[in-house]
């Protein structure tokens, strides 16, 4: 409650004021300009702030989302590449007892007769989780692009799992119609 020493106060304050000696025109521009600040205050403090974590709630909630469906994708791609895996070591499990890419490349060779053009065999192994990777680098000089193409279509081999990473060629500068080429040839194989 307001005490009688509060009220005289109040009044007090109100008469220094000068409020009481102006006309009602200008007491009505005082107080509406006071509205207006309390209301600008109001508006500033309260209501923009909630409109704004309101528009960022919706954006995270949409952000969310956005993730949600990303993952389900993820997640399909994830079983579809497991599924291939099995398909892969079925095929792998296929193979002759003792493959071996090294051996498998010089037997395509022969059967191509490219084995001459063949400056160099270099063998590398990679170990996985679950399967290992063999690679080949593998150089042939002043090879025809129809010899070149013939060994290609021999190597690479889905039942046996095996496929050509990178492939270079270029001009041979020794004779006209001869190419030189780098090839990355690479498979997997069960660890062991």
């Amino acid at each position: 409650m307001l005490s009688r020493f509060n009220i005289n106060r109040l009044a007090g304050l109100w008469q220094k004021s000068g409020i009481e000696k102006l006309n009602s025109r200008e007491r009505w521009v005082l107080f509406g300009g006071i509205a207006f600040v309390v209301c600008f205050l109001v508006l500033q403090l309260v209501i923009i702030p909630v409109f704004d974590a309101r528009n960022n709630l919706e954006k995270s909630i949409a952000r969310k989302n956005q993730e949600v469906v990303e993952i389900k994708l993820l997640q399909q791609e994830y079983y579809t590449l497991k599924s291939e895996e099995g398909t892969i070591q079925t095929r792998i499990n296929q193979r002759p007892a003792g493959f071996t890419l090294f051996t498998f490349l010089d037997q395509k060779a022969t059967e191509a007769k490219v084995k001459k053009q063949i400056m160099y065999m270099k063998p590398s192994t990679v170990t996985g989780d679950e399967l290992n990777e063999a690679m080949v680098e593998m150089k042939l000089q002043q090879i025809t692009l129809a010899d070149l193409v013939g060994f290609l279509r021999m190597v690479e081999s889905d039942e046996n799992v095996v496929f050509i990473r990178r492939f270079s060629i270029q001009e041979s500068g020794d004779k006209q119609g001869y190419f030189d080429s780098i090839l990355q040839i690479v498979t997997f194989e069960k660890k062991g």
